[in-house]
């Protein structure tokens, strides 16, 4: 019975009893193993996330380029201030879009807070925190609110300074970003892509990147068509070109940071895949059968299974009156 196992398995059916002192080390290479199937099987998972993140990125520096050449054209052709104000709200929504992106169930872009959509709402009801904190920098820097007839007397110089300024420009850094804009976490999730090998996995909207173009498009998206005049206006068209293309400049930063994580996993992995073929062909030589030979021994045991069945038969037809004096 334990020779037709070995036959089928290719393998000792008792490992502890053939292995003896040796067994120890079978399970040890065993364990090595499946650590490293798992922390493959892991990396895949992984992979498809920065994969997921790096399309998703792609995809905003395309419309971040579209947008920034959609306000040099209408800069040279004067277009209504609506316009400017389409290019905003479209662009900002699809950046929030963008940033809540989610891969089976977790959001690509929430750092260590995967659970939780990283991007707030802007165009919300009730109005947002983001909207009302924009629209109260504007007050406070003009002393009039974005619904004020004033407004049309405001100068290119002035809305250059207001843009500039830290009453709008703080609204897209630090605590008024993750308090009104973002619920990400700072802090990226990180996975060991090999024994002892940590690194960052994923990035999250408290970058430069999303803080950039979240600000251009958000001036062009509340002060766009709010009655500037052509002067003003073409200072705010200005203005958000520029954070744009900042904004453009740091996501392809972020794109190659993580494409260097996405070569460290596939040099991982394949450092693995040579490790798992020695560890496989050791425990190949330390628990697998020589065919022959079991097959021989198989042959053997019939054999002498078989003699003995054949005489079992001839002693049971044997008869003590046979021998008995007629």
């Amino acid at each position: 019975a334990t020779l037709q196992v070995e036959t089928t398995t290719g393998e000792y059916a008792d490992l502890g009893q053939q292995l003896g002192g040796q067994s120890g080390y079978e399970l040890s290479l065993r364990t090595q193993d499946d650590y490293l199937q798992t922390l493959k099987t892991a990396n895949g998972i992984t992979s498809t996330k920065l994969s997921s993140a790096q399309t998703v990125l792609s995809s905003m520096v395309s419309s971040a380029q579209d947008t920034a050449k959609g306000l040099v054209g209408w800069a040279s052709s004067a277009n209504s201030t609506a316009t400017l104000q389409n290019y905003g709200q479209n662009a900002l929504q699809g950046l929030i879009s963008a940033g809540n992106t989610a891969v089976a169930g977790s959001y690509v872009f929430g750092g260590q807070n995967t659970g939780v959509a990283p991007m707030n709402d802007f165009y919300a009801q009730p109005t947002s925190a983001a909207k009302t904190a924009l629209d109260n920098a504007f007050q406070s820097y003009f002393n009039f609110p974005v619904t004020s007839s004033q407004v049309s007397s405001i100068t290119a110089t002035q809305m250059q300074g207001f843009l500039s300024s830290s009453n709008f420009t703080q609204e897209f850094q630090g605590s008024n970003w993750t308090s009104n804009w973002s619920n990400a976490s700072s802090v990226n999730t990180t996975a060991e892509i090999a024994p002892g090998r940590n690194v960052a996995t994923s990035t999250n909207t408290n970058t430069a990147g999303f803080q950039q173009l979240a600000q251009g498009y958000a001036m062009l998206s509340e002060f766009g068509n709010i009655g500037l005049n052509t002067s003003a206006a073409q200072a705010l068209a200005l203005a958000a070109t520029g954070v744009i293309n900042q904004g453009v400049s740091s996501l392809t930063d972020t794109q190659a940071g993580l494409g260097l994580v996405q070569n460290e996993i596939s040099q991982a992995d394949d450092s693995m895949d040579g490790q798992m073929t020695l560890l496989q062909d050791q425990i190949s030589r330390s628990d697998s059968i020589d065919p022959a030979q079991v097959a021989t021994e198989l042959n053997t045991l019939t054999t002498q299974l078989q003699s003995a069945y054949q005489l079992t038969a001839k002693l049971s037809s044997l008869n003590l009156a046979q021998y008995l004096p007629t």
